[in-house]
């Protein structure tokens, strides 16, 4: 049940997206190389929209996804505009030879920004975040 919602500490946050990482990594090194990439990406867009806003990880560590404008969990659509900032790098490792070079150069320095925000902005939100009107919460239950 949703209540009394209130600011989550960040090293939460850290850790329930590591835990979901850790599954998307999981779900990339499986033996079909482009379904393995694709389960993966599709994981990361739509992890937060489940049952009450809470991926696996975030369930884990008892937070929550909230839109800010409707005040309720976060749904599909909002899980795939915030995460796409932390999907796309995924994408990444489709790319034959190359695909780790872009990872290095361009996801790596994408998620250390999105690091970067969330521990500098006064409500913690990330550049996903803003672009969904939502905000990650502490989960507690009545």
């Amino acid at each position: 049940m949703l209540a009394n919602l209130q600011k989550p500490i960040v090293l939460n946050r850290l850790v329930g997206k590591s835990i979901d990482l850790v599954l998307m990594i999981a779900l990339a090194s499986l033996p079909l190389y482009t379904a393995n990439a694709l389960a993966a990406f599709l994981y990361v867009l739509i992890c937060d929209g489940f049952k009450d806003g809470r991926s696996l990880g975030k369930r884990v560590v008892g937070l929550q996804v909230v839109n800010t404008t409707t005040g309720k969990a976060a749904t599909f659509q909002d899980s795939i505009v915030r995460n796409c900032t932390v999907a796309i790098p995924v994408l990444f490792f489709m790319v034959p030879l190359v695909g780790w070079a872009l990872w290095f150069l361009f996801g790596i320095p994408l998620l250390a920004f999105e690091i970067y925000l969330m521990t500098r902005l006064d409500q913690h939100a990330r550049l996903g975040d803003t672009m969904a009107d939502t905000q990650v919460s502490e989960w507690k239950e009545v």
